[in-house]
């Protein structure tokens, strides 16, 4: 193992980002190194819990309630753009002074950020501390070979394709730089050069690790200097409840599993229909409901099992198939399994992760809006015909072996600020 060092992860209570950010965490300790997480108070106890020390934020993100939505995205259509001002940019002056406040505080050799604190990286820039951005889910940024995330499309090979790539990446781009100049405020704030584009503040990180299988992903060719493809983390939530179990009963009928978003989406009514449509068909439904969905309550059917929640590695063993609204998390662990899925994108990137398992074969992606019979025939669908599976098991090679390559960790342990050449870097922004 490398010397040991000091990190300070930055992130925040968004559901599915933090295993695969507090698992990177956990797994640095383990090995010896200091971890500090600047995040909110809600998150105290279970960042304490991995034997982190927990520094909270003052301002912005103060929640001591984790099911208090401040995302606000869930009816947003084009790029979510409430996550852009309610996440990214909005607080970023906040996050940047925070962040350098945690690193003179104590000697820190990284700085690890979620992708949504970007404020934490021109702190890092400030400071000439080595900064590390993790995306939890698949590439988002436009590039010449692929569209631009968050619109759920597959790349085209071609005249036309290539026409259809760059027009989405110039809107885009349209739609990020209306906040180029308060993230140039934030910028000129710590005697930093201002960027021509907002997306700008991923390149200039020293890292920036792609935290899902490379295999599943599009990947832009050629590939950013500072990109790597880590692999998924396939933890799960602190918040399921590990003392539940999944049982057959001697039942020996198909059993498929409804996870759907841990935060809000409005995703009530989409339950509904899953749940009336599990119950006609011959099969075991398992429907778990997550921190937003928790106190509501739905009709009871013999065949359908409904529970705030359950751990993923306890269940997904048992399972044939999963229903899910495509959060990154929930198909990287269905996938690891070796399971096919039925996907209800409802927003965010789950409309990338969506057109990935219907390019791969591994399942149907359908509309949120979907009614209780047209769910039911996809996943019989799903179920009766075998490609699906064996194109989910053999993504499941290819995710087992990122995962126990343990790249991220092995990369963050790599790096050091010496070995960046940061003036070049710092060039390409004047």
């Amino acid at each position: 193992m490398s010397t040991k060092k000091s990190y300070l992860f930055v992130t925040w209570e968004g559901g599915g980002n933090l295993p695969p950010v507090l698992g990177l965490a956990q797994r640095l300790i383990a090995r010896g190194h200091k971890v500090r997480v600047l995040s909110e108070p809600c998150l105290r106890k279970t960042i304490e819990s991995l034997g982190a020390e927990c520094v909270v934020f003052k301002k912005h993100f103060t929640r001591t309630d984790r099911t208090v939505d401040i995302i606000q995205d869930w009816d947003a259509r084009f790029l979510n753009l409430p996550t852009f001002e309610n996440l990214l940019f909005g607080p970023a002056m906040d996050v940047a002074r925070e962040t350098m406040d945690a690193i003179k505080s104590e000697h820190t050799d990284v700085v690890v950020a979620d992708l949504m604190m970007v404020g934490s990286l021109v702190a890092a820039e400030a400071c000439e501390t080595a900064s590390v951005v993790l995306f939890h889910m698949p590439e988002y940024l436009p590039g010449p070979n692929r569209p631009p995330g968050g619109f759920g499309l597959i790349p085209h090979k071609g005249r036309i394709g290539h026409f259809r790539d760059r027009l989405l990446s110039i809107l885009f781009n349209h739609a990020t730089n209306k906040f180029l100049p308060r993230l140039n405020a934030v910028r000129k704030s710590f005697d930093l050069a201002p960027m021509k584009s907002a997306m700008d503040i991923y390149q200039q990180a020293d890292l920036r690790l792609i935290q899902t299988c490379k295999t599943f992903d599009f990947p832009i060719e050629p590939s950013p200097e500072n990109v790597r493809y880590v692999g998924p983390i396939l933890d799960d939530p602190d918040w399921a409840d590990a003392g539940l179990e999944c049982t057959s009963n001697g039942d020996s009928r198909p059993l498929v599993v409804v996870s759907l978003s841990s935060t809000f989406q409005n995703q009530r009514q989409i339950l509904v229909h899953m749940i009336d449509a599990l119950a006609r068909l011959p099969v075991r439904g398992l429907v778990t409901l997550g921190p937003a969905m928790a106190n509501e309550t739905f009709h009871d059917y013999d065949n359908v099992t409904v529970l705030p929640s359950i751990p993923h590695s306890k269940v997904f063993p048992k399972a044939d198939v999963v229903v899910t609204h495509a959060g990154h998390g929930t198909v990287m662990r269905a996938l690891a399994h070796g399971l096919p899925l039925v996907c209800f994108p409802m927003g965010r990137d789950q409309t990338d992760n969506a057109a990935r398992i219907a390019h791969h074969g591994a399942g149907l992606s359908l509309s949120s809006n979907a009614k209780p019979h047209q769910i039911g025939k996809a996943i019989m669908r799903v179920l009766n015909e075998p490609k699906f599976t064996l194109n989910a098991q053999s993504l499941k090679k290819a995710i087992l072996a990122d995962v126990n390559s343990n790249s991220a960790v092995k990369e963050l342990e790599k790096i050091d600020y010496s070995m960046v050449p940061k003036e070049q870097m710092r060039a390409m922004f004047k």
